[in-house]
């Protein structure tokens, strides 16, 4: 319309100008008829030029109407921009106070963080610092900032830290602990050091725990106990405490072991009263009592006792009287030998190695690693330090970038029009998008929340808020068609807030803030939070915070329930003042006055409370002060721990200590500790040395006169190197047996029982052990062992050597079945009729001399002989020990015997013996017979076959079977006897075997 307007005002101009000239030129010319066409025609463009100016009219006044319309749109996005404005502004408000928020988590933590006594360090994957608490710089005593950037092996002193953060990083675990070294100020101390990643794993926080003085403690503890405790355990004497009225306060496994009980709780238990119970003669215990209460002490007191199964041993004691400083009789206390043995030495030949095995047992006992409840902890602490970081980077990261973009939709989706505050958006405006719709740009997911939110402005005419995801770069319809992602998915995720308003011609302006940083900040401050406050709960330590006036600020649970309390609510409600919780209320006094003298804290201050239930118990305290910026003191904050079980172990050792050495002094044996330095010299000898070796202890500690090794018989040098040497490379306890020369130059036989001990490095440091006198019991061995050696001879002169082992393992019937063995019966024919022309030992000599000589071809041929008959003999091959070629192996037997019969004449006429042999092969049961004289013997279809084929052969011939004809005919040369009539089996078809092929 509006380009129409200046051709019509063109034709107004022409056309006139024209028209005169036509007039005033040609008037003459023209007729009547041709000026009416004229007029006509210039009537009709008249009417035409009316009409246009009326559509002009028209047009102008709706293009008006579209200016207004433009001004009224103007205004409503002006609007819009405005309320986005404020929407900007509250949110601003809300980071900002999000900031505080963070920054008062970040100093609440780093407080905690600077109490713990403790190093913490947070370290990235390249090996450097990130960053150190106050307690690690001051430990170099470097500022904080010196270490940030730095390698983590710049000081120099931990190389088995260094390995330690090197293979965590390089491993998939997310957390891990190690014990290590560390140099201090010059000293190697040790520290548990526990790790976690963080970042994705491109970063770890490190908790060091210095535990020297506790590693020291629990070191000389585990030494003490592992030295005595050795000795009590594994000495062969019983020891024992009782009261005067015969009721027994403690025993030594060994004790109840002598008196035939299972454990000392067991006998205890049962022997209520000694005097009546135990003594065969009940006057022999008013005896011992009576020269206790006398002599203060009894040796080698000797009575008959009764052991748990009725049965009556002899025993020696040594005891002696326990008073108190007053004199007052409080209990005896001593050991007990078994001299059973030395009493009936005849009648201990059979139990001797039972009773040996029951009296040589060893425990083991074992320290328990106290350091594990801290473990919890210092994960947890971890988690909040790296949340910590994680936080105060996206918070920079926030106010760094916030983007706004506005885009105007149809109610189909189309983009109509795009426009952006940040050039720099990951979804910028591209022309290309305008005309498509929101399906064609974004994923599925998306694109239906944004036609959901579109539709809901537009019908119901108002403002629409809303949050949403959108994968970050372009859309290209090869993604997952599941747009929900993770909440903290931000590598492949922008998060957006969006306000949705109404437009008119039923279109909608999406003004959208790109909010992925925010939601960054307040998904790591909610987890910082939440890292913080498990930390506080779970923690196996107490945590608190006290007014300098003695009230509670806040405590964990951990702490009241040390206390005994059932929550810290009732700890803070219920304990109005700290000090009245100390059993010393000066000790909390003193605690306070070094708090305010130390400004780095205190550490392992050690003190007694009551808990709720009015129980003592002991606790260590790491305090600081926490003070305002004009050092004021704001309140005492802090960590306590529960030391009530390692007093107690302090105590136990103690006690221990000195009740060991009271019984070392009665022992009849030797304790000893022995260096492992090039003197070897002994360090600790007990007073039972004199009565040992007859030399006194002050004549072998450190070698003043002579060594013990001196004393080991020189045959028994040797042995008893090697054997020691093989217990330090397998590092392992040890028990020997060999000789040594007393004073006196006295034979005795010993049994050492001992350990290696070995320091940090896996050195070893010192040999302890127990050497006692086991000469009695020698012989006893010696005597039982000659007995048993000969009863084991005579029965493998009658049993085969495995049904032997069989049955010395097992009192029960010993029978089998061997599927296919070959037997072999041979008789000297007319043996008889020697016998009643010789007498007869010359009648049993030569038996004696032939069977000797099968027994040796049977050994020769791996065969088993069962048994002589007269002057029958049988053999058998395949059994006890399977053999594959036992049918060659007892034919060629059978050729053997031949041979060796001939060498043999009759004493009454000089003519040579004759034997006939029978053979036969198949399944047999083998079994022990007899109750007194045993017997193995054979039974089987085979076997009657066997002595048929002897009883029914011919002399000088070895008659067998078609059975074991068909196994040996490739190897061996027969012939053919015939069909006989064999008893008990009717027809059968024999061979004879004439030899080898």
């Amino acid at each position: 319309m509006t380009e129409k307007l200046p051709l019509t005002a063109g034709k107004l101009s022409q056309r006139p100008q024209h028209m005169a000239v036509s007039v005033v030129g040609d008037n003459t010319d023209l007729s009547q008829a041709d000026i009416s066409r004229e007029l006509e025609a210039l009537r009709q463009e008249n009417q035409q030029l009316k009409q246009e100016v009326c559509d002009r009219t028209a047009t102008v006044d709706q293009l008006k109407q579209q200016i207004a319309r433009l001004e009224q749109q103007s205004e409503e996005h002006t609007a819009a921009l405005r309320e986005s404005n404020d929407s900007l502004i509250e949110e601003i408000v809300e980071r900002q106070q999000a900031d505080v928020a963070l920054r008062a988590a970040h100093d609440q933590l780093q407080a905690i963080l600077d109490a713990v006594p403790g190093i913490v360090s947070w370290i990235s994957a390249d090996l450097r610092y990130l960053g150190v608490n106050r307690h690690l710089a001051s430990t170099f005593n470097l500022p904080a900032e010196a270490f940030i950037g730095q390698d983590i092996g710049f000081l120099h002193t931990s190389n088995e830290f260094n390995t330690f953060v090197k293979d965590f990083f390089a491993a998939d675990q997310q957390d891990a602990y190690r014990e290590i070294s560390a140099y201090v100020g010059g000293s190697k101390r040790r520290f548990l050091i526990v790790a976690q990643k963080y970042n994705q794993g491109h970063a770890a926080f490190t908790v060091g725990i210095d535990i020297s003085q506790r590693n020291e403690a629990e070191e000389a503890l585990r030494k003490a106990e592992a030295k005595y405790r050795n000795i009590f355990e594994n000495i062969v004497e019983g020891i024992f405490q009782t009261t005067a009225d015969g009721q027994y306060l403690s025993a030594n496994p060994a004790l109840a072991r002598i008196y035939g009980y299972s454990s000392p709780e067991e006998m205890m238990a049962n022997l209520t009263s000694i005097q009546q119970q135990l003594y065969v003669k009940p006057l022999r215990r008013e005896e011992f009592i009576q020269a206790l209460l006398l002599q203060g002490e009894v040796k080698n007191f000797e009575s008959e006792i009764y052991r748990k199964d009725g049965s009556v041993i002899w025993i020696s004691e040594n005891a002696r009287a326990v008073r108190d400083e007053t004199g007052t009789l409080l209990y005896f206390e001593g050991t007990v030998e078994d001299i059973t043995e030395r009493k009936e030495a005849q009648a201990a030949l059979q139990r001797a190695n039972e009773e040996l095995e029951q009296r040589v047992t060893r425990r083991t006992a074992a320290l328990t690693d106290s350091n594990q409840r801290l473990l919890g902890e210092i994960r947890e602490r971890q988690r909040v330090e790296r949340a910590l970081r994680d936080s105060e980077a996206e918070l920079r990261a926030l106010f760094a970038a916030m983007t706004d973009v506005i885009t105007v939709f149809d109610a189909e989706g189309h983009y109509l029009n795009m426009v952006a505050t940040n050039s720099e958006l990951l979804y910028s405006p591209d022309t290309e998008r305008i005309g498509k719709t929101v399906y064609e740009v974004l994923p599925p997911y998306q694109a239906t929340l944004f036609m959901r939110h579109i539709h809901q402005a537009l019908n119901t005419g108002r403002a629409v808020r809303l949050m949403y995801s959108l994968p970050i770069g372009e859309w290209t319809g090869q993604n997952p068609t599941n747009g929900e992602v993770a909440a903290d998915d931000f590598e492949k995720t922008a998060w957006y807030s969006a306000i949705v308003s109404p437009l008119p011609g039923n279109r909608a302006i999406w003004v959208a803030r790109d909010i992925t940083q925010r939601r960054r900040a307040d998904i790591a401050l909610q987890r910082a939070e939440e890292k913080y406050r498990s930390i506080f709960e779970n923690v196996a330590e107490g945590i608190l915070q006290v007014t300098p006036e003695g009230k509670f600020l806040s405590a964990n649970p951990a702490l009241a329930d040390m206390l005994g309390y059932s929550s810290p609510a009732e700890l803070m409600g219920q304990v109005s003042d700290i000090n009245r919780l100390y059993v010393d209320p000066e000790l909390r006094r003193q605690m306070v006055e070094r708090l305010h003298s130390q400004p780095e804290g205190i550490t392992g201050f050690e003190s007694q409370v009551y808990r709720a239930d009015g129980e003592i118990i002991w606790v260590s305290e790491n305090s600081r002060v926490v003070r305002d910026n004009y050092g004021e003191v704001l309140y005492y904050e802090g960590t306590a721990a529960d030391i009530t079980q390692r007093k107690q172990a302090e105590d136990a050792l103690q006690e221990s200590q000195r009740a060991l050495a009271t019984l070392l002094g009665n022992l009849a044996g030797m304790a000893y500790r022995r260096l492992c330095n090039d003197e070897r010299i002994l360090d600790f000898v007990s007073d039972g040395c004199f009565e040992l070796t007859g030399y006194h202890p002050e004549d072998l500690i450190h070698q003043s006169k002579l060594s013990f090794g001196s004393l080991v018989h020189p045959e028994d040098h040797g042995y008893v190197g090697t054997y020691l040497e093989a217990a330090r490379l397998e590092k392992r306890s040890f028990e020997m047996i060999y000789r040594i020369i007393t004073a006196s130059g006295q034979e005795k036989w010993v049994l050492e029982k001992g350990i290696w001990v070995w320091d940090e490095a896996e050195e070893p440091v010192a040999i302890e052990g127990f050497v006692t006198d086991i000469t009695d019991r020698k012989r006893v061995e010696e005597a039982l062992k000659a007995e048993q050696e000969e009863s084991e001879r005579l029965l493998l002169n009658i049993l085969p050597q495995p049904i032997a082992e069989e049955l010395k393992r097992e009192q029960k019937s010993i029978a089998y079945r061997f599927d296919e063995v070959t037997i072999l019966f041979a008789d000297i024919v007319n043996f008889t009729g020697l016998s009643s022309a010789v007498s007869p030992a010359e009648l049993v000599d030569t038996l004696n001399q032939v069977f000797s000589t099968f027994d040796r071809l049977a050994e020769k041929h791996g065969l088993e002989k069962i048994k002589t008959i007269g002057d029958a003999y049988m053999v058998v091959g395949g059994l006890p020990q399977q053999m594959t070629r036992h049918a060659e192996a007892v034919a060629q037997m059978a050729l053997d015997m031949q041979q060796a019969i001939s060498l043999f004449k009759r004493s009454d006429d000089n003519s040579p013996f004759n034997l006939r042999i029978g053979m036969d092969t198949g399944p047999v049961v083998a079994g022990v017979i007899g109750m007194k004289k045993f017997s193995y013997d054979l039974w089987g279809d085979a076997v009657n076959v066997a002595s048929r084929m002897e009883s029914q052969g011919q002399p000088n011939r070895i008659q067998v079977t078609a059975n074991l004809y068909e196994q040996l005919k490739d190897s061996y040369q027969f012939e053919r006897r015939g069909i006989i009539d064999v008893k008990g089996k009717g027809l059968m078809t024999t061979y004879w075997l004439l030899g080898q092929k």
